[in-house]
């Protein structure tokens, strides 16, 4: 019985440590992306997607798939005219999924800030990203954004 017991507690360690590496790994994902965004580096940014993301939409669970060059273009157009910061909310989680990838879920605040007027917009949501490893580093495979309201 004692065996069992020590067995046990062994299991739910290492599963607590499993959890805890996946969050610290997925915050820092979450954070180099953000160091890259309020940098408004389009090429740096996209550096953290997988070469085929999807996209999905929250308003109704279709997707779309865009490349890594897509991300990057679109990113740039964007921080041609606006600038933007991102906080990620404590509650922030990483799990790490049986198919070998992880998931990133959280609360964020973002604000967009018009490069020409100077008005900013602030904008509240919560995200549920998942990420795959790619030549030994995380990058975003699947990423779904809902604003709140």
């Amino acid at each position: 019985m004692k065996n069992l017991i020590l067995i046990a507690t062994l299991l739910c360690a290492a599963l607590s440590t499993r959890a805890q590496d996946a969050t610290a790994e997925m915050l820092a994902l979450g954070n180099a992306w953000k160091a890259a965004y309020e940098r408004g580096d389009a090429a740096a940014v996209a550096a953290y997607y997988a070469e085929n993301v999807t996209y999905v939409k929250a308003e109704d669970g279709s997707t779309s798939t865009r490349t890594r060059a897509a991300v990057e273009a679109s990113l740039k157009k964007n921080f041609e005219t606006m600038s933007g910061t991102i906080e990620f909310a404590p509650n922030c989680v990483g799990t790490l999924l049986p198919d070998g990838k992880a998931r990133f879920t959280g609360d964020f605040t973002q604000t967009m800030t018009d490069k020409t007027t100077g008005k900013a917009e602030v904008f509240n949501g919560t995200f549920d990203h998942q990420a795959v490893k790619e030549n030994g580093q995380w990058k975003l495979c699947q990423v779904k954004v809902v604003m709140k309201k």
